[in-house]
């Protein structure tokens, strides 16, 4: 495991705690937490990890984090912000911390998706919409064919993923320490 060194740690529970307040109270997460995060990821990365391989592991964090997550945000099941954060999540952690962190808030925003559904009253329905993409996806090899107006569609903005950013950022930092 990686450890997270003093001044990584501090500023990524701090962008998730904000972005995590702000997700639950506005249903967004806003460009000018994401852009501060992303411009202060980079010194940090520098003092972390030296000048040569600083700023590498800034960008390849940062581009770990928003690539795993856009497939999701392609599928509308996560929204433009929710990759933004992640992105600024990755260039704080670096790539392998940023992939754990990733894998981590999957499987977050999997459990939280199962009770939301759940509390709702809608698990046959979800679980229903989701085996239906997965099939449209598999027989036409193309997400393009989905229907725009499916219950996938229109998830965006029902589940707070910045709270499974956030908990998951949390535990991969913790396991990292």
């Amino acid at each position: 495991m990686n450890t997270v060194l003093f001044p990584i740690g501090p500023c990524v529970l701090a962008l998730v705690v904000i972005a995590m307040a702000f997700d639950l109270h506005a249903r967004r997460i806003p460009n000018w937490l994401v852009a501060t995060a992303l411009i202060t990821a980079l010194p940090i990365q520098i003092i972390a990890s030296g000048l040569p391989i600083g700023p590498v592991w800034w960008i390849a964090g940062a581009l770990t984090g928003s690539l795993l997550l856009m497939p999701g945000y392609l599928l509308r099941m996560v929204g433009a912000g929710d990759v933004k954060l992640m992105a600024a999540v990755g260039a704080l952690l670096g790539p392998r911390a940023a992939l754990e962190a990733v894998l981590v808030t999957t499987a977050i925003g999997g459990v939280l998706a199962f009770f939301a559904l759940m509390q709702k009253r809608r698990l046959r329905k979800g679980v229903a919409g989701a085996m239906s993409l997965l099939i449209t996806m598999s027989s036409d090899g193309v997400v393009a064919n989905a229907a725009p107006e499916s219950d996938t569609a229109r998830s965006i903005g029902s589940l707070p993923y910045g709270v499974a950013i956030a908990v998951g950022s949390v535990i991969t930092l913790m396991l990292n320490a």
